[in-house]
């Protein structure tokens, strides 16, 4: 045979000479060079070995009737088994409805009402998907119930109490796929939850990122999108001038706003790159690249989006900036961001090219072959689960939040010593992203002295349980085109002479400088780190049942030449007259 011949032997073909090779025959050397360079068939070779010898030892412990006796006990086994698995794994999910309704019909709310978060449709009904192809090799694993599963389900359900006692509705919702992971292990097996691990972690995309976390990824994007945006302005000769996330142009300013910082198209292409890998390849490596690719590809198209954006402000006005026109835009900028996905998929196939896909006949055959029908114990297993499940179930309907009387934020007093206070309004857009809660946004100014306006804000939640939390103005300031000069924590002294920390930031925009003061007040406790007042709100949560809290913010132009003390000074001789009476507003 020549060289070319040889070359374009089919692994098809070479299939019958690596049975033949399991059999103890020769084979000619064309075929054994080709099973000796291709992958494929060494593996076919390898697990064609496994199978003799599993075959080979169960035909050393038994006699010919013996091992037909046992091929037919174990194809019974294996059919039955398929029931018992519908049976064991969907007996407990009423309960668990029942335990998790509430949890799960506010993650439904939010993938309604949070743009960011509407890619959560898909992913449930993907991982249906794949367990519904893969329903034949599910079928053939034999079930192996272990203990080790308990642990995990009681784990479950005390981050499920922890996450409900505590406020912490991300807690809650994680606690269902422990929860499920808990309940595969002890009903069917590691083997059984190693073959649906991929659609079980899958899941996770479903879950919207705590809103700390989702705040500190969100304002970082919107900076890096406006950056990347001024770049081809400035190439096509667009007069540009950023500030944070603002982008000056000639006759107006663009500012990138959260729904234009990229999260959005970033959780949704990173949930759609790893569908399209599992659908369309093999090889987890470059599932993996492809998953990570998703990121650069939001972030590009994103910022290639502020900048269409900018060109056509720029040149047909600012109406160009929102309504139907811009939702059309996005979408269409995200299917370019699918198609340069496609791209490095191709590109990746072209320099890498795949291998055929390894069969898997007879899979698990050491767990059907091997060993005898063990007694089973799941009576004891579902009873165990139930009495763990209802004892939460009941524990958590038992206890009730408390909501502490307070007056509005708006009853401050808005006349105090000359000063003149008016509140502003906030837009719909704003209100929204805030959540439901109580707001004060109150200029004071005295006409009588020639000193620059103060500024008053105050949000109030009474319940953070439902997923309403506290913005920090960390994220907000640098947002708003208010680059930070200076940060630190200082102390305030109120009238009675004790003190607190608050944060304490110079930012300047345009030249102008403004003095920011803020914290975060609940049940009698003032802290200025964001993260602190996050353990506080879980572990008052718990032993308080309480999970309500506020946020101060104190802000004042700095006059030219003055220091941050000074401005601070200045600021707090109407301030301080203002700290008793937060106790009103943000109650003990």
């Amino acid at each position: 045979m020549s060289s070319s011949t040889r070359q374009i032997m089919k692994c098809d073909k070479a299939a019958e000479f690596v049975s033949a090779l399991c059999d103890g025959e020769s084979i000619s050397p064309e075929a054994a060079e080709h099973v000796g360079a291709c992958e494929t068939c060494q593996a076919r070779l390898k697990e064609y070995g496994q199978i003799g010898t599993a075959l080979r030892r169960v035909a050393s412990l038994e006699s010919p009737a013996e091992a037909r006796a046992r091929t037919w006990e174990t194809r019974q086994r294996t059919e039955s088994s398929w029931w018992e698995k519908g049976w064991t794994l969907l007996s407990p999910l009423p309960l668990v409805a029942w335990l998790y309704a509430s949890i799960l019909a506010g993650l439904f709310l939010q993938w309604v009402h949070d743009p960011n978060f509407s890619h959560g449709f898909f992913v449930p009904l993907f991982a249906l998907f794949v367990l519904w192809q893969d329903r034949k090799k599910l079928k053939s694993i034999a079930s192996a119930p272990s203990w080790a599963g308990l642990p995990l389900v009681v784990l479950s359900l005390l981050v499920l109490v922890l996450g409900a006692f505590g406020a912490e509705l991300f807690l809650s919702r994680v606690s269902l796929l422990m929860l499920l992971a808990g309940l595969i292990i002890l009903f069917q097996g590691w083997t059984f939850f190693r073959a649906v691990l991929f659609p079980w972690a899958f899941l996770f995309l479903m879950i919207p990122i705590p809103t700390i976390i989702f705040n500190h990824l969100t304002f970082p994007l919107q900076l890096l999108a406006a950056k990347l945006a001024t770049i081809p302005l400035e190439l096509v000769r667009v007069p540009v001038l950023l500030q944070g996330s603002v982008i000056g142009l000639a006759d107006t300013s663009l500012d990138v706003v959260d729904a234009c910082s990229g999260i959005r198209s970033l959780l949704t292409l990173i949930t759609l790159a790893i569908m399209y890998g599992y659908l369309k390849e093999t090889r987890n490596w470059v599932r993996v690249v492809l998953a990570c690719s998703a990121v650069p590809i939001a972030v590009v198209a994103n910022s290639f989006r502020v900048f269409c954006t900018g060109l056509l402000v720029q040149k047909w006005g600012p109406d160009k900036a929102g309504g139907t026109f811009h939702t059309l835009e996005g979408y269409l900028i995200f299917v370019v961001a699918l198609v340069m996905l496609f791209a490095v998929h191709r590109v990746i196939s072209l320099i890498w090219k795949s291998s055929a896909k390894v069969p898997r006949y007879l899979a698990h055959i050491e767990e059907q072959l091997g060993g005898k029908v063990r007694m089973k114990a799941e009576p004891l297993r579902f009873g165990i689960t139930i009495v763990l499940m209802l004892s939460t179930a009941l524990g958590l309907r038992t206890r009730k939040e408390i909501i502490p009387n307070y007056d509005p934020p708006s009853s401050l007093p808005s006349q105090i010593d000359g000063w003149k206070g008016t509140d502003g309004v906030l837009d719909p857009d704003t209100l929204r992203v805030l959540g439901h809660g109580e707001f004060l946004v109150r200029q004071y100014q005295n006409a009588s002295q020639p000193q620059p306006w103060f500024n008053l804000y105050i949000a109030y939640f009474p319940t953070q349980k439902a997923g309403d939390t506290i913005h920090s103005p960390d994220h907000c300031l640098p947002g708003g085109g208010w680059i930070p000069i200076s940060r630190e924590v200082v102390w305030l002294t109120r009238p009675d002479g004790s003190s607190f920390p608050v944060n304490r930031y110079v930012v300047s925009k345009l030249g102008e400088r403004q003095l920011v003061l803020y914290w975060f007040q609940a049940h009698g406790r003032e802290v200025a780190s964001e993260y602190q007042a996050k353990y506080y709100l879980v572990s008052d949560s718990i032993h308080m049942k309480r999970s309500d809290g506020g946020l101060v913010r104190l802000m004042t132009p700095m006059l030219d030449g003055e220091s941050p003390e000074a401005a601070q000074a200045r600021m707090m001789k109407l301030g301080s007259q203002f700290l008793p009476l937060l106790d009103r507003c943000i109650p003990h």
